[in-house]
């Protein structure tokens, strides 16, 4: 499972509740311009109706459900604890499942925003499974092997099974070498061994020439 792929899943998801937090925040009052415009009596219930306070109370769910998702998305990024944040910001935006009536059956034929709102909580549910099992995963699994650098502050994340088969590698190469027989090196020829001290003949004569030796 892609660890930067759910990251980048729940980045969007809370891109998109943002964009819902501005429209929340907006819509009483591009309907109380579009009610001043179209409406033929104007001032018919506006007075007691506070519409800049009713966007910010429906709005404010979704605002604090962008920063939870998107805390979430930046601690499994890191391989920190991402579960709890995610949790927090599902049930931020819960009260969005509120908006619709679902009564009966409503699954065997269900209207278009029922079956985007379904859908969306499915996808927080499978998302929410993904978040879970990383988790998981980083608690039981993760270690950190230290790699050869400069400041030797350098580390590689391992999960328990890539650790373990590194450790298995390291102590089947260790057995190898201790198995191995030291090979010693045989006589070498005459001819060779006349070659080479022809050669360092020759070269103290060159230096006795040339008055370092």
């Amino acid at each position: 499972m892609s660890r930067r792929l759910i990251s980048f899943l729940i980045a969007l998801i809370a891109i998109f509740f943002a964009f819902a937090c501005l429209t929340a925040i907006r819509w009483p009052s591009i309907m109380m311009v579009l009610i001043m415009f179209f409406h033929p009596d104007p001032s018919l219930g506006l007075e007691s109706v506070n519409w800049r306070e009713l966007g910010f109370v429906y709005g404010a769910p979704y605002f604090l459900g962008s920063l939870c998702f998107y805390a979430s998305a930046a601690s499994l990024a890191r391989r920190q604890g991402s579960l709890l944040w995610y949790g927090m910001g599902c049930a931020a935006v819960s009260p969005s499942l509120l908006m619709l009536h679902f009564s009966g059956p409503w699954w065997m034929d269900p209207s278009g925003p029922q079956g985007i709102l379904a859908g969306g909580a499915a996808i927080l549910l499978m998302l929410g499974a993904a978040v879970f099992l990383l988790d998981s995963e980083r608690q039981n699994g993760p270690r950190i092997v230290a790699a050869a650098g400069e400041n030797g502050q350098q580390g590689v994340h391992l999960s328990r099974e890539q650790f373990e088969q590194l450790v298995a590698q390291r102590s089947a190469a260790e057995k190898l070498e201790a198995a191995a027989p030291v090979r010693r090196r045989g006589p070498v020829p005459a001819a060779i061994a006349r070659q080479r001290a022809q050669f360092a003949a020759d070269g103290r004569r060159m230096l006795a020439r040339q008055g370092r030796l």
